[in-house]
């Protein structure tokens, strides 16, 4: 297993298209040599993971539960 995070950069053209940071999370052997910057191809499903946080607040978060990552 491996993980990182995909960084989403804001769009230039579109002001209400803001930037992210996603994890990763790649499931099964993976040999991956990723440096800052690297484009890299994944393939799989988009997650949310949901709990209540101190005082019963509500957080959830995203991440990329992949089946295939690959360096291009």
């Amino acid at each position: 297993m491996v993980t990182f995070r995909l960084r989403v950069a804001p769009s230039p053209d579109d002001a209400a298209a803001v930037g992210c940071t996603i994890p990763v999370v790649v499931l099964g052997d993976v040999n991956l040599s990723l440096a800052k910057g690297s484009s890299v191809e994944i393939e799989g499903a988009l997650a949310e993971r949901r709990w209540k946080g101190p005082g019963g607040i509500r957080q959830s978060h995203f991440e990329i539960l992949a089946r295939m990552a690959r360096v291009l």
